[in-house]
């Protein structure tokens, strides 16, 4: 197994951060010119079980598969010409966040390793450095709200039928 990391800080809060980073229609803004990201979902944003590919110039292909997602992590599975685990972690600091991005290439057959150790390392490392710091500039200049509050209805109820005992005493 070889790996790639790099990290970076950024001035939001994670999960502004986060959002971005599975939000499909943002994926273009970020992402290196040369890959094109063709989501394989209908959703606005991924989550686990959603999947989408990557194409470079050139037609070298790699499917991802988003794994998991806790309040710190990203997991996507990708396979390919090799095929291994990318992990997002985001890291609160204050009002920053660090992000450690992580690609994993399991072992493979030996046409995998050929690929991943005379072409694939380089590209990573470019790709990781240029994206991660278009992805810092996108999200510090276009935030959006610090935190989201899903709203999952408990019962058929309405609001306005609900009581709320007062305690005057």
């Amino acid at each position: 197994m070889t790996r790639v990391e790099e990290m970076i800080s950024v001035a939001v809060s994670t999960q502004q951060a986060m959002r971005l980073l599975v939000t499909t229609s943002r994926f273009a803004d970020w992402v290196s010119p040369d890959i094109t990201v063709t989501p394989l979902t209908k959703a606005p944003k991924l989550s686990p079980g959603d999947r989408f590919r990557l194409t470079l110039l050139g037609g070298f292909t790699l499917e991802y598969l988003l794994e998991a997602e806790t309040e710190r992590e990203i997991v996507f599975a990708f396979t390919g010409s090799w095929r291994g685990e990318e992990r997002w972690s985001f890291i609160a600091d204050g009002s920053d966040t660090i992000i450690r991005r992580r690609y994993e290439v399991q072992e493979g057959g030996v046409l995998a390793l050929l690929a991943w150790e005379t072409v694939g390392r380089v590209l990573v490392i470019g790709h990781f450095k240029l994206e991660l710091s278009r992805f810092r500039a996108l999200v510090e200049r276009e935030p959006g709200a610090r935190a989201e509050i899903e709203y999952r209805p408990s019962s058929p109820q309405s609001a306005e039928s609900r009581s709320f005992p007062i305690d005057e005493g």
